[in-house]
């Protein structure tokens, strides 16, 4: 743990240097994020950001710079080929149209690159051919005057010249590859801190982890093969067992292969990202190693070196012109040694480990897209291994039965034609019998206040169980959310966050309170109440959404949840609940009864302090003066700006620029008159109107007001500064005291304000829709608030009540579905897919259906019971089949009872450990995944 504290520290290190050395490699960047919202559907986001500038298209050519400029767009961007890579179409037709348009958007993306490159290749050679001649047009005027100068004078001058310009060159190039070899050095230790980082926290564990549950999936194949061998050799007698069982086994065996095949990938997946980190680190030291500039020292030895080389080669060269072994020489060297020293030039060869590097990433990022994608493959099969969701085959009739069936209707209906009499006997009988049964009808329909063509069914929630728990869910995290401001609020260290969450200005909040005041008080005279109830939130949103004038033909329209749903439960926690709170400030500045002064005496004992000359007369600014001091002390440093200075106003009252140029207790003393309790430097002569000071025995008279008639008479004019010193000075003095002292009395009152009730802003928002009557009666049937209906709850309970006695609702909550929250500024645990239920240890437990428990965590005090194809009655036409899941805490198997185990309903299977018992329930929604529902919703 020490050792992965100290790798985050070299992180933050090495992240602060490269934002550093990495700000001239900084552009502005449009961003593209795609992140989930809370309903887990994605959206995309842009942002502005500075990123790093793109090493591609590099060139200075207008097409260049039109195509460097996509570069500035980075992130999840909008593309034509993800849209129609993610479409999923069904259908033979679907299909085909995905194919053509993919085809189409591929080959106008070859045509496009073919062009682009095309553009960017032509205008390449363009400009490379005219540099081409411009350096030889210069080569040919720089060997006429060569040929020309042919003194030594001349030649001295021409190589003092070049010298002097390589200097130039080469230290300007020193500077910048100084720079560029601080930024690899400093992109090379943060990659090393991510390496490591990466191999502490998540290669080396995940890695274990992997190995170990191999091990344990291995293991259990293994006991079940035994087992499966051993059942075969005993129950070889019965072929439809032995039959099942061997089916059974081979699921069993393809399950085991299928996670074991998703493990290997896992694993193989972190060695291949710590495969690839390794080899992009060892890139990036060789690139900063090659940034590495040699010692400016060495620079100029190192041009005159190279220039007097070359000039004595050249002389060798022209004297001996007709020398064909030279001529040899110099061809082989120019044209083989210098190309060559140039391709091992060390800017050459970090140009290639860069194109390596970029290559390296290129494919590290393909390989893991490829290995993610066979992950997302192998867990989507095992999932539906899992889940064994395969549609049953309807058995067709066969020809013999449809004939017995035709001759047996047949027959039907030749007997009664022979048994008419029997049959008006019959109907008469039934006569009073359906005239009742339709008065009771037509009793139910007015009691109801709905429609017979409505296709109603009398207290049934018109909504799936995953709709109504994500409602309860989002209603919940608003309550929590602002219960989570509330307690910010009531933090002596966060109090200012949690104001301005709820809008308020922190300018405003300079103070720290005194006392806090939460709730009933002075100021707020009432109790903060939370009214939320879950039953009633179901029973609005199942009338609410209730369309009474379509004709549904006898079935339920269920209500889905989205985010026209969240929108109204915004509307309605709006109207109902509201923050309020009073900032009590009534802080001020009060004037000390003996003032503070700094150093003490007159001038000759060091009163006064230096300070430059700038005490003009400032217009338009938030202080009068200003000045900056040259010798001070740390009770005034705080007070200075930016550059500085001390800001002072009409008053000579020292300003905090700090905070918007608030006033402070401390004062400039005005030489003037008598300040304070301190002699003054100057002094006046009522009978001259002049002013005047001592030094010594000596009297100097000042008949003037300030410098160049600007009031500035605060400051002691650096003539006088020199009288008092006895030296020559450019500088004035100056003395400060403290007069005020802030006195704190600062207030918070805040509470929360239920305008009204839960119950009264659920019918408001019932009577604004239309068929108010008919959806008051539906909502008030469904909460239980009419006779006889008190425990109606919607009607949904399918699965058996798990606990002892008729209901699981004579037990007390202690916790229920979705965000804690109970009460206001009470802290509270967050999100919970379950509910906990008070009750005694070792209260018994029943099955809730004929199940099989899935799995026993022993340490946790888990159970798990599994059964697939769940028949919810009210869920659709007919009902529909759903895997559920129930998980069961602080409980524990009876002896004789083991995980793998069948156990019927209302079976005796376990009891509780604790006062307590937790029960999350899951439903495999239509076969696309496991979602959590409020237990509330489905057990009785």
């Amino acid at each position: 743990m020490a050792n992965l504290q100290r790798t985050h520290h070299q992180l933050e290190k090495a992240e602060k240097k490269l934002r550093k050395y990495s700000r001239s490699q900084k552009q502005f960047q449009v961003q593209f994020v795609r992140k989930p919202n809370t309903d887990g559907k994605f959206k995309t986001t842009v942002h502005i950001r500075r990123g790093e500038k793109s090493s591609r298209y590099a060139g200075h050519g207008l097409i260049h710079k039109a195509v460097r400029f996509q570069t500035r767009f980075t992130g999840d961007k909008p593309s034509v080929t993800k849209s129609l890579d993610s479409l999923k179409p069904k259908t033979f037709r679907g299909k085909v149209l995905k194919r053509s348009a993919q085809l189409v958007n591929r080959t106008a993306h070859t045509a496009w690159h073919t062009a682009e490159s095309t553009a960017l290749g032509a205008e390449t050679v363009t400009f490379k051919t005219t540099k081409a001649a411009e350096r030889n047009v210069r080569y040919k005027l720089q060997q006429k005057y060569r040929q020309e100068a042919v003194d030594d004078y001349h030649r001295g001058t021409i190589a003092t010249l070049v010298i002097a310009k390589d200097a130039v060159h080469g230290t300007r190039r020193h500077f910048k590859q100084k720079k560029q070899f601080k930024l690899e050095k400093a992109r090379y230790r943060l990659q090393k801190a991510e390496y490591k980082l990466f191999k502490g926290e998540q290669y080396r564990p995940k890695l274990a982890k992997n190995r170990k549950e191999l091990k344990a999936e291995r293991r259990k194949f293994r006991e079940r093969k035994k087992s499966f061998k051993r059942f075969r050799k005993i129950q070889s007698a019965d072929p439809f067992t032995a039959k099942v069982a061997v089916r059974r086994f081979q699921r069993r065996k393809k399950q085991y292969k299928t996670d074991a095949k998703k493990i290997r990938t896992t694993s193989r997946k972190l060695k291949k990202e710590k495969k690839f980190q390794k080899k992009t680190l060892r890139k990036q030291w060789r690139i900063a190693d090659l940034s590495r500039p040699a010692p400016l020292l060495l620079k100029p030895a190192n041009y005159t070196g190279k220039r007097l080389a070359a000039s004595g080669w050249q002389k060798a060269v022209r004297a001996d012109e007709n020398n064909d072994f030279l001529s040899a020489v110099e061809a082989v060297k120019r044209h083989g040694v210098d190309k060559a020293l140039e391709k091992m030039q060390p800017y050459r060869l970090k140009e290639r480990n860069q194109k390596k590097k970029e290559k390296l990433e290129k494919k590290r990022s393909d390989t893991r897209q490829r290995l993610q994608k066979r992950e997302d493959k192998l867990k989507n099969k095992s999932e539906q291994l899992k889940r064994r969701k395969k549609p049953k085959k309807l058995t067709k009739d066969s020809f013999g039965d449809r004939l017995k069936n035709a001759l047996r209707q047949a027959f039907q209906f030749i007997k009664n034609i022979y048994n008419k009499e029997a049959r008006a006997v019959l109907l008469a009988c039934l006569v009073p019998i359906l005239i009742i049964a339709l008065v009771l009808a037509f009793i139910l329909m007015i009691f109801s206040g709905i429609l017979s063509g409505s296709g109603f069914v009398l207290g049934t929630y018109a909504a799936q169980d995953y709709d109504l728990s994500e409602a309860e869910k989002y209603y919940t995290k608003l309550a929590y959310d602002m219960n989570e401001k509330i307690l910010k609020v009531s933090s002596d260290t966060d109090w200012k966050n949690g104001l301005a969450a709820f809008g308020a200005n922190k300018r405003n909040l300079k103070d720290d309170p005194d006392n806090w005041y939460w709730g009933r008080s002075s100021v707020y005279d009432w109790d903060p109440v939370y009214d939320f109830d879950v039953y009633k939130l179901w029973s609005f949103l199942c009338a609410y959404y209730y369309d009474f004038d379509a004709d549904n033909n006898g079935d339920i329209l269920y209500w889905s949840y989205d985010r026209d749903t969240e929108n109204l439960l915004n509307e309605i926690f709006n109207a109902e609940y509201e923050f309020v709170y009073w900032y009590d400030n009534r802080s001020r500045w009060e004037e000390r009864s003996v003032y503070n002064y700094w150093g003490g005496g007159s001038a000759e004992t060091g009163r006064y302090y230096r300070a430059e000359k700038d005490a003009f007369v400032y217009s338009g600014r938030p202080y009068k003066y200003r000045f900056k001091p040259i010798a001070y002390t740390s009770e005034l440093s705080k007070y200075f700006d930016s550059e500085g200075y001390v800001c002072i106003n009409a008053d000579y009252r020292v300003l905090n620029p700090n905070d918007d140029y608030a006033l402070t207790g401390f004062m400039i003393m005005d030489h003037r008159w008598y300040s304070g309790t301190k002699e003054p430097f100057y002094y006046v002569d009522n009978d001259t109107q002049t002013f005047f000071f001592m030094k010594g025995d000596t009297r100097y008279d000042r008949s003037f007001w300030g410098w160049n008639n600007d009031d500035a008479w605060f400051l002691i004019s650096p003539t006088d500064t020199h009288i008092w010193n006895d030296t020559i000075s450019d500088t004035c003095m100056y003395g400060y005291y403290e007069k005020y002292d802030w006195k704190t009395e600062c207030n918070l009152y805040y509470n929360v304000k239920q305008k009204k009730s839960f119950e009264r802003v659920l019918e408001d928002k019932l009577k604004s829709q239309s068929h108010r009557d008919e959806r008051l009666e539906y909502y008030k049937l469904l909460a239980g608030q009419e006779s006889g209906s008190e425990t109606l709850y919607g009607n949904h309970q399918t699965l058996r009540n798990m606990l002892p006695g008729d209901t699981i609702r004579n037990y007390s909550v202690k916790q229920a579905f979705g965000y804690d929250m109970w009460e206001w500024n009470q802290t509270n645990d967050g999100l919970y897919q379950g509910i906990k239920y008070y009750c005694n240890t070792g209260t018994r437990l029943y099955a809730p259906f004929d199940c099989k428990i899935k799995k026993v965590d022993t340490a946790n005090r888990k159970i798990t019971l599994r059964k697939d194809d769940v028949q919810y009655w009210y869920d659709g036409s007919g009902g529909t089949n759903r895997d559920t899941e129930v998980t069961i805490t602080n409980a524990v198997l009876l002896s004789g009872y083991a995980e793998g185990d069948t156990i019927r309903e209302g079976e005796n299977f376990a009891t509780t450990t604790y006062t307590n018992v937790n029960f999350h329930i899951e439903i495999d929604t239509d076969g696309y995944g496991w979602d959590y529902i409020d237990p509330r919703l489905v057990l009785y």
